[in-house]
């Protein structure tokens, strides 16, 4: 009856742990795609206030060096932009995966370059498509171990979780 009780509580832990990682990612993930899509309005806008640019310059037969460089500002800016809304979605992907490490509680090294799937440190084939894999883990993640409670990244070798005070037992490492 323990034993049932026992795999009861885990079973009701990891479920707990689960909604948490992935509320917490919600949460992130709007506020991300808000912000990538105000980035992608405003550049919309640029590129058109762009092409009216260029078009009115050119119809009247004025593409003067100044006009050019006034241009030349404008694929600046629209290029930093470009480049904002790049770097947001590279943020996006990332706390994907970090959510895949807080529930499984495994370390995150990449995604398959075959089908997308997550690639988790020690693993020789995706768990998604079967293809072998051939990314090497980061050397600075190697020493440490993520808390299967609350996702924390935490020193290899310690005994408690410093953030939620989870027991680590041989086998949660």
């Amino acid at each position: 009856m323990a034993d049932i009780f026992n795999e009861f509580s885990k079973n009701v832990s990891k479920t707990l742990r689960t909604v948490q990682a992935k509320s917490q990612t919600i949460v992130e993930s709007v506020k991300i795609k808000k912000e990538i899509s105000g980035f992608e309005s405003k550049l919309n806008l640029l590129l058109l206030e762009l092409g009216r640019m260029f078009y009115t310059s050119f119809k009247k037969d004025e593409l003067s060096e100044e006009k050019m460089e006034d241009l030349e500002k404008k694929c600046n800016e629209i290029s930093k932009i470009e480049d904002k809304v790049l770097e947001l979605k590279k943020e996006l992907e990332n706390l994907e995966l970090k959510e895949k490490e807080k529930i499984y509680g495994r370390v995150v090294i990449g995604k398959c370059p075959n089908c997308g799937g997550v690639i988790y440190e020690d693993d020789k084939f995706c768990g998604s498509c079967g293809a072998p894999v051939n990314i090497e883990a980061p050397k600075e993640k190697t020493d440490k171990i993520i808390c299967p409670n609350c996702g924390k990244e935490v020193p290899a070798g310690s005994k408690f979780c410093p953030e939620c005070g989870f027991p680590f037992k041989p086998e949660n490492k």
